[in-house]
């Protein structure tokens, strides 16, 4: 198992540094989805298995993400296992569920980040009629309680690594802190940091050498180091 090449990598990190957090994903994504499989329409929880598989590739089966804590502001530290998420099925794009609204056979499909994109920011109880609306077909008018109660926990059932939360107990004021899992988010981090030092490996080794920056990218990790401790020992800079 491996993250993405070095070249990937740095095509990934331009593409979506300065984009929001969901456009990030879906830039992730598309560099995560096997050949000839389009990106479009791959639910939360096939996204971030992917997307975990690829992030295990850099840190192992088990990554640390961070919350704050609701009582007293602590930074927290929460241990991920990625395997969870990795091990969760993968749906085809677009695959139809059903559930039972009403003694009615309902179908419906897996939320996408796609969906995420279109909903209304400002208004939590809009945007959870207006995701419903989206993975039923129906006109948010016809969306209930009831019917978004019945739908979400069929959700749930079919993708239960679509949403995860931990409950995060506080060793500072002892409070519990609720702290959902954002796969792309850890994801990102880490390709923003490895991007920053192979641009800085890039740039020392280019000055040094002359080489240019696909031959850096070329060479293998463990060449590439060794390259910048000659550097580094013979008092040389970039």
């Amino acid at each position: 198992m491996a993250g993405l090449d070095p070249a990937t990598l740095l095509v990934v990190w331009e593409q979506g540094r300065h984009g929001h957090a969901l456009h990030q994903a879906l830039t992730l994504l598309s560099a995560a989805t096997p050949a000839g499989v389009p990106v479009s329409g791959w639910d939360l929880a096939s996204r971030d298995a992917l997307l975990a598989t690829v992030l295990a590739g850099y840190t192992g089966w088990t990554v640390w993400g961070c919350s704050s804590c609701t009582g007293c502001g602590l930074s927290l530290d929460v241990p991920v296992d990625l395997g969870a998420v990795a091990r969760a099925p993968l749906r085809a794009p677009g695959e139809r569920l059903t559930t039972t609204v009403g003694g009615v056979d309902l179908p419906f499909r897996l939320p996408t980040t796609e969906d995420l994109l279109l909903l209304p920011a400002t208004d939590p109880a809009a945007a959870r009629r207006a995701l419903v609306a989206r993975c039923t077909g129906l006109d948010e008018i016809e969306v209930s309680d009831e019917l978004a109660d019945a739908v979400e926990t069929a959700m749930e059932l079919a993708a239960p690594t679509g949403a995860v939360e931990f409950a995060v107990s506080c060793p500072g004021c002892t409070a519990t802190t609720a702290a959902a899992l954002d796969v792309p988010a850890l994801l990102w981090a880490e390709v923003e940091r490895r991007a920053l030092a192979l641009l800085r490996d890039v740039h020392t080794l280019a000055t040094v050498y002359g080489w240019t920056q696909a031959d850096v990218l070329a060479l293998s990790p463990t060449r590439r180091a060794a390259y910048l401790e000659l550097i580094g020992s013979a008092g040389l800079t970039g």
